[in-house]
């Protein structure tokens, strides 16, 4: 499960349409501490997003799963376009939710503890 996990991570940082609606579920969906994009294409556009000369990834450190739930821990990176070093990096937490192969949900939080204690709970 956590293989299945980093290859949607994978995709999400490729920011490779073909790549990512291949991971997406057609009713897939991205919760932000914003937002709440539904739908593949909305997915998509999610993960597609740019910055001026910024480009934003996920590091994982950590997968966790339960069933067919899984927690990746790590760092929301904004890399420097130009020289590819990072600019700013903060901890976050992932939760994916898969059916199969394809993802069902994800939702982002940066408070890790919380998002650790709720899923372990």
């Amino acid at each position: 499960m956590a293989d299945r996990a980093a290859a949607v991570i994978a995709a999400i940082n490729s920011r490779d349409p073909e790549r990512l609606l291949a991971v997406v579920g057609e009713d897939a969906e991205v919760r932000t501490g914003r937002k709440v994009h539904s739908g593949a294409d909305l997915v998509a556009a999610w993960a597609r997003k740019e910055y001026d000369h910024l480009v934003k990834r996920y590091a994982i450190d950590e997968y966790r799963v339960s069933g067919q739930s899984v927690l990746a821990l790590g760092s929301v990176q904004y890399v420097w376009a130009e020289s590819g070093e990072v600019g700013d990096s903060s901890p976050i937490a992932l939760r994916i939710e898969l059916d199969g192969e394809q993802l069902r949900s994800l939702e982002l939080h940066d408070d890790t503890a919380a998002a650790l204690a709720a899923f372990d709970g």
